[in-house]
């Protein structure tokens, strides 16, 4: 067992995922800290359209093809990051420990 760095004790920890689906909606509402993080919705279609019109600029020679390939590329970088934290951040939270006793969230 998991023993709590507030009260000491581990009789009472559980999973803070199994705690969270007992929650009645009424208490979830009250505690959006337990909540699970959210998974951000993010759009992969605008900057792979970009990419994919500075790809077909450069092939017609145009100039403003480097500018839609290098815009495309960074952004769909910050996209791949962005969903990679929030991932880490669900990853830490399926880790997390609740005491029922003192009420506190930890990672074991």
């Amino acid at each position: 067992m998991n023993v709590c760095p507030v009260c000491e004790r581990s009789d009472r920890t559980t999973k803070l995922s199994a705690y969270w689906r007992t929650l009645p909606a009424e208490r979830r509402a009250g505690a959006p800290h337990l909540a699970r993080p959210a998974l951000d919705d993010e759009r992969w279609t605008a900057p792979l359209g970009l990419l994919t019109l500075g790809c077909a600029l450069l092939l017609s020679e145009a100039w403003l093809g480097f500018v839609g390939v290098a815009g495309g590329g960074f952004w769909l970088v910050s996209l791949r990051d962005k969903v990679a934290e929030a991932a880490k951040r669900r990853a830490d939270w399926h880790r997390k420990r609740f005491c029922r006793r003192c009420h506190h969230v930890f990672l074991p």
